[in-house]
C-alpha cells in the first residue's frame, strides 16, 4: 500500500468477534503493524495506535494535537465532527488552555474528596439494591442499578435534581452514540449546556454545599471562569459522570458473572476489590475511540509517515491487551496488578473523574455479589444487547435473577 492511498486501509470502526473482547484486528496490528492505517466514514485516512508504549507516547507528543477544532481532527461519525467543532470544554483543548481550565476542577475530584463521599455512595448503592430485591424477579440490572446509581451519585456531587437524570442520559447518548443524526447530536449538546447554565444561575442565587455552588463561589464570581464556559465544562462532566460508570457497572457485572472464581474473590475478600476494579477496567476498556489526535506536522513513526492533518486514534482496548505489559492479557485475572492500565487515558487529558469512577465501582461490585449471592444471568448471553452503537462500550440490558432455587427466565 502506498502511503497516500486508502484503498488497502480497512474501514474503521471494526466489528467485534466476541462481545467481551476488542476486535481481533487490534491484536494482529500490535504484532505486525502497530501504527495501522484505516479509512474513516468520509474516506480520509487515519491511523490506529495499538501498542501500550506507543499509546502513552502519542498522548504526550506535542507533534500531535488533542484540540478538537484543529483541521483534520478525526471522528468516527459525521455527527461527532459537528459537536467536536462546537466543544468548548477543556477536554477538547491543548495546553496552556487545557490546564488553565482543568486546574479549577481538580480539587473537586480529589482522592480525599471522593473517599469522603464513599459512605454516602455506599448508602445510595444499598438503597438501590433494596429496591431491586423488593421488586420483580428477574430484573434488568442496567435499568435497576447501572443507570440509577451513578446518576444519584452525580446528583449528590453536582447538586442537580435526580428527576433530571433521564434528560442528562439522553443528552449523553446523543453525544456518545454512533447512529444519531448531525442535528440530533448538535441539539442535545446545546440542550445539556443550556441545562447546566440554568443550574449555575440557581446555585448562584441559592448556594449550597455542592460542586456547582463551590465553583461559582471560587471561580465564577471572582471572574476567573465565565458562566458560559462553566456551562460547557459542566455539561461535559455530566455526560462523562453518568455514561461511563453506567457502562462499567453493566458490562463489568456480566464479566464477573462469566468468571465466577473472580467474582468470589471480590465478594469474599475486601483486599481484592480495588485490584479487581483495575483489572475489570483494563479488560473492558469501555472508551472505544479515544484519545484522538491530529498530526501538526509530518511524523515518521515505526516505518510509516503520518502526514500533517491526518488523524490518530490511540486505542485503550488494544494497549490494555499488550502482552509486553500485561502477561496473558486476554485472561481476566483479578489477582494481577493492572494498575498501569490506560482505560482512563494518559497524559494531560486523562479522565478528571477517574477517582470517582473507581470509588463507585469499588462500592457497587462487592455489594451486589454479597447481597445477591445467587446473582446470575436470567437469559442467554445472546439476549444481551451490547453497545456496538456507542462510543462508550457496555450493555443496553442485563437480565438477572438472584433467588436460590428460582428458574431463570
Amino acid at each position: 500500500m502506498s502511503e497516500g492511498s486508502t484503498a488497502a486501509a480497512p474501514r474503521f470502526p471494526f466489528a467485534r468477534e466476541s462481545p467481551l473482547d476488542p476486535p481481533a484486528t487490534y491484536a494482529k496490528a500490535r504484532a505486525a503493524q502497530p501504527i495501522f492505517p484505516v479509512t474513516l466514514w468520509d474516506g480520509r485516512r487515519a491511523w490506529l495506535v495499538t501498542r501500550y508504549d506507543d499509546f502513552r507516547a502519542v498522548c504526550v507528543d506535542p507533534r500531535f494535537s488533542g484540540e478538537f477544532a484543529n483541521p483534520g481532527f478525526p471522528a468516527v461519525t459525521a455527527a461527532r465532527v459537528v459537536v467536536d467543532k462546537a466543544e468548548r470544554a477543556f477536554v477538547g483543548m491543548d495546553n496552556p488552555a487545557h490546564d488553565h481550565y482543568r486546574r479549577m476542577f481538580t480539587k473537586e475530584f480529589s482522592t480525599r474528596r471522593m473517599m469522603a463521599l464513599k459512605p454516602r455512595i455506599a448508602e445510595i448503592a444499598n438503597g438501590l439494591i433494596d429496591e431491586m430485591l423488593a421488586g420483580p424477579e428477574p430484573a434488568d440490572l442496567v435499568a435497576a442499578i447501572a443507570v440509577r446509581f451513578p446518576s444519584l451519585v452525580m446528583c449528590e456531587l453536582i447538586g442537580s435534581p435526580y428527576e433530571d437524570h433521564r434528560f442528562i442520559m439522553a443528552c449523553a447518548a446523543a453525544r456518545h452514540g454512533l447512529t444519531q443524526s448531525v442535528d440530533e447530536a448538535e441539539t442535545k449538546a446545546r440542550e445539556l449546556a443550556s441545562y447546566f447554565r440554568a443550574l449555575i444561575d440557581r446555585k448562584e442565587a441559592e448556594p449550597r454545599d455542592d460542586f456547582v455552588s463551590r465553583i461559582v463561589a471560587e471561580h465564577v464570581l471572582p471572574g476567573t471562569l465565565s458562566r458560559d464556559d462553566f456551562a460547557e465544562i459542566g455539561a461535559m462532566i455530566l455526560r462523562a459522570g453518568h455514561d461511563t460508570t453506567t457502562n462499567m457497572i453493566g458490562i463489568g457485572t456480566l464479566l464477573f458473572l462469566q468468571n465466577p472464581g473472580q467474582l468470589a474473590a471480590v465478594r469474599d475478600d475486601p483486599d481484592a476489590v480495588a485490584p479487581a476494579v483495575e483489572e475489570a477496567l483494563r479488560f473492558v476498556s469501555p472508551v472505544q475511540f479515544s484519545p484522538r489526535r491530529v498530526a501538526l506536522e509530518d511524523v515518521q513513526w515505526r516505518g510509516v509517515t503520518i502526514r500533517k492533518g491526518e488523524g490518530i486514534f490511540a486505542l485503550p482496548a488494544s494497549a490494555n491487551r499488550d502482552a509486553t505489559v500485561f502477561a496473558d492479557p486476554d485472561r481476566f485475572d483479578v489477582s494481577r496488578d493492572a494498575s498501569a492500565h490506560v482505560a482512563f487515558g494518559y497524559g494531560i487529558h486523562q479522565c478528571l473523574g477517574q477517582m470517582l469512577a473507581r470509588v463507585e465501582l469499588q462500592v457497587i461490585y462487592p455489594l451486589l455479589f454479597q447481597r445477591l449471592p445467587g446473582l446470575r444471568l436470567a437469559a442467554p448471553i445472546e439476549a444481551i444487547r451490547f453497545k456496538h452503537d456507542m462510543q462508550i462500550y457496555g450493555v443496553h440490558n442485563l437480565p438477572v435473577a438472584w433467588s436460590t432455587g428460582k428458574i431463570a427466565a
